[in-house]
């Protein structure tokens, strides 16, 4: 069975796969809204999706339903797209594959996905993530990511990248790793570390730090001023969220009093750091947090 449904093949010149999914990989929206603001700006066309018959559980990534006229009503699936986007100002252009991580089948899925991407001429693939860590929402956004080939890698590092050490449960992008390097093409990551406290708000302040540095990596020119503004907006409402809240003042105290410099090692947040007991609980915090913000956006939007 033919998984992928091809509207048109592209001509790139030694495009770069660049892969970001919803779901486990991407705490905060903070990849997919980095693959977004991409699309956006180079006009990226969509080339081809994969059907998601057979690489999703329905019951958990739900189908939507909405109006398309007067008289009907149309189903929207689960999408897994791929963009071409040709970056005349670059050496190189761009696959971006944007979608949702599916529940079946990932080797199928993965080898679908490079199967494309080849036939593109794609020869390297980067991974945009996003994870839940034990950093501060008022410090420098900290990036992890690593990429195979050297001159890359050493351009990474001096962005100040550290190499994961990760070891543990994995998602698509790391299985899409793995199958990547098996294949022999360049294969690398990029993930920011979002503040497991603000987990469950959309990051642009991360987004923006993960575009910035795909940017760096491949000398692309980004305006990242959409994401300037929606991160000093993001700012403000977190800033006026603490302050209202005393116990959430403290919880964010007691983790700069912990965390002297930034770090994060995680994929995932498999459990929220440890805080006094006169404190609330993580999830208590989180749950404040979300509840202001919702207030928030409600009262902005009335």
């Amino acid at each position: 069975m033919d998984y992928l449904v091809e509207f048109q093949h592209p001509e790139l010149r030694d495009p770069v796969l660049l892969i970001a999914c919803a779901g486990w990989n991407d705490a905060a929206e903070t990849a997919t809204t980095a693959a977004r603001l991409f699309i956006r700006q180079w006009n990226a066309e969509v080339c081809a999706e994969i059907d998601p018959e057979e690489f999703f559980v329905f019951t958990e990534t739900r189908p939507h339903v909405r109006g398309a006229d007067a008289a009907r009503r149309q189903i929207v699936w689960p999408q897994i797209r791929f963009f071409a986007a040709h970056v005349p100002e670059a050496s190189r252009d761009f696959l971006i594959l944007l979608g949702v991580e599916p529940q079946l089948r990932w080797k199928t899925f993965v080898r679908v996905i490079l199967d494309y991407a080849v036939a593109c001429g794609a020869g390297t693939v980067l991974a945009l993530g996003g994870l839940l860590a034990d950093v501060l929402h008022s410090r420098p956004p900290v990036l992890t990511g690593s990429i195979s080939e050297a001159t890359l890698a050493r351009r990474l590092a001096s962005l100040g990248l550290r190499r994961s050490h990760y070891e543990g449960p994995t998602g698509i992008l790391g299985v899409l790793g793995a199958a990547s390097r098996d294949r022999g093409l360049i294969s690398g990551s990029v993930w920011g570390n979002v503040p497991h406290y603000i987990a469950s708000t959309a990051n642009p302040v991360v987004a923006r730090a993960i575009a910035q540095t795909v940017a760096s990596l491949f000398d692309l020119t980004v305006d990242l001023s959409e994401l300037n503004h929606a991160a000093e907006r993001f700012n403000a409402q977190i800033a006026q969220a603490i302050a209202a809240d005393p116990d959430v003042a403290n919880y964010v105290r007691q983790l700069e009093q912990r965390l002297p410099l930034p770090s994060a090692e995680t994929e995932s947040s498999e459990s929220p750091p440890t805080v006094p007991s006169d404190l609330p609980s993580a999830e208590t915090i989180v749950q404040q947090l979300e509840e202001f913000l919702r207030q928030r956006r409600q009262d902005e939007e009335n």
